[in-house]
């Protein structure tokens, strides 16, 4: 994922809500959500949904019954790739599927294998339900509130972060009752296709960029090729078929434990597929 929203605490029945997006490589292969085969489930064995890479296997984010993980990757061009690197779809996997505590698997978590990530992980029915991991900082435990991730640090205030969550509180907060396609499908799905790209004197610096700084700055990212916008760090023909926001995910936990997950896919800046719906158990 390229941006996780998520309340936390914020409603009496839903302990989490998260909305996110997913921008990749147009070209980069990948299977949109569906129930992981029995063969697929590892460990505890529990029925997981997520989304697939199909090139290096895992997923970006995902459920069981009770149990969300998530990841994004940290933007650091030109950074040293890591001896014998994993892929960090692999994380959210071991997650769903395991029964670590989301405290105990942040810690036990063997970052130096992957490059710059951090982890969203939950599990409801722990006394420390959510923890976010990562090899750029120590793994700690979310306070209640509306928090977001993008390509940084947890809460960096990047324009895309402040103004999803922002949108993401005004959406909880008018939540009365139980979830519904009017008052949290649509305007989440809403937010996460915010085209709109930040000014330049609210940009980060990443390294990659100004122009690139402003490409990947909406929340809805779509990037065609164009020459004069690569850094020279980033191979030209990685963007042949462009980059974008390929999927947007929305999860919410009930207290009960029931775990529904939705997911629409999008096709070069255009949707693609019905909106995707699941719930565990």
């Amino acid at each position: 994922m390229c941006l996780l929203l998520f309340a936390y605490r914020c409603h009496p029945d839903y302990p989490l809500l998260l909305i996110a997006n997913r921008d990749e490589f147009y070209a980069r292969p990948s299977a949109p959500a569906e129930p992981w085969r029995k063969e697929q489930e590892i460990g505890q064995g529990r029925q997981i949904v997520s989304g697939r890479d199909l090139q290096a296997g895992g997923t970006w984010a995902g459920i069981a019954a009770g149990r969300v993980a998530a990841v994004t990757n940290i933007r650091e061009p030109g950074g040293a790739e890591p001896e014998n690197v994993l892929s960090r779809g692999e994380i959210p996997y071991q997650f769903l599927t395991g029964g670590d505590s989301p405290e105990q698997f942040a810690r036990e978590l063997k970052g130096q294998r992957y490059r710059g990530f951090n982890a969203l992980l939950f599990a409801l029915d722990e006394a420390q339900p959510l923890y976010c991991a990562g090899n750029r900082h120590s793994p700690f435990a979310f306070s209640a509130g509306v928090h977001g991730i993008s390509n940084g640090a947890p809460d960096a205030p990047w324009p895309k972060v402040e103004k999803g969550k922002a949108g993401l509180a005004q959406i909880t907060q008018q939540i009365k009752g139980s979830i519904n396609r009017e008052n949290f499908i649509v305007p989440a799905l809403s937010l996460l296709q915010d085209r709109s790209p930040a000014t330049d004197a609210m940009l980060p610096s990443t390294g990659v960029g100004l122009p690139m700084e402003r490409a990947l700055s909406p929340i809805f990212v779509q990037i065609t090729q164009r020459e004069n916008q690569l850094p020279s760090n980033v191979d030209s023909n990685a963007l042949k078929q462009g980059y974008g926001t390929r999927a947007s995910t929305l999860i919410a936990v009930h207290r009960s434990g029931q775990t529904h997950l939705w997911e629409q896919s999008f096709s070069q800046g255009n949707l693609c597929g019905p909106l995707r719906y699941f719930s565990l158990p």
